[in-house]
């Protein structure tokens, strides 16, 4: 297997275990999930850094890229809505317990 097809499977499996968040979550299951998910990336990404050099250019290696750039940018997306529930929540109970002093 050339270095190229060991960074293609790898990089299958980083989609793999990269589903997209669930929509409209929970801050604690998104958070969940996502720590989940970091586990498991975490070994593969240790596994792609000790691969053979690849082909950069192969149209397997892009089109996997492509789609784990658009996950990841989900995921960032659903943390950044999960910290605004999380802030809201705080700031709804600051309130609530300044008009009850």
């Amino acid at each position: 297997m050339s270095g190229t097809d060991q960074h293609v499977a790898r990089l299958f499996a980083l989609l793999k275990a990269t589903p997209m968040p669930p929509d409209d979550a929970e801050p604690d299951l998104v958070l969940s999930a996502f720590t989940a998910i970091a586990e498991t990336r975490e070994v593969i990404l240790a596994e792609l850094a000790g691969l053979a050099p690849m082909d950069r250019g192969d149209p397997r290696l892009l089109g996997h890229r492509d789609e784990l750039v658009a996950r990841d940018r989900a995921w960032l997306d659903a943390l950044g809505r999960a910290l605004l529930v999380v802030e809201q929540r705080i700031a709804a109970g600051r309130r609530a317990r300044g008009r009850a002093l």
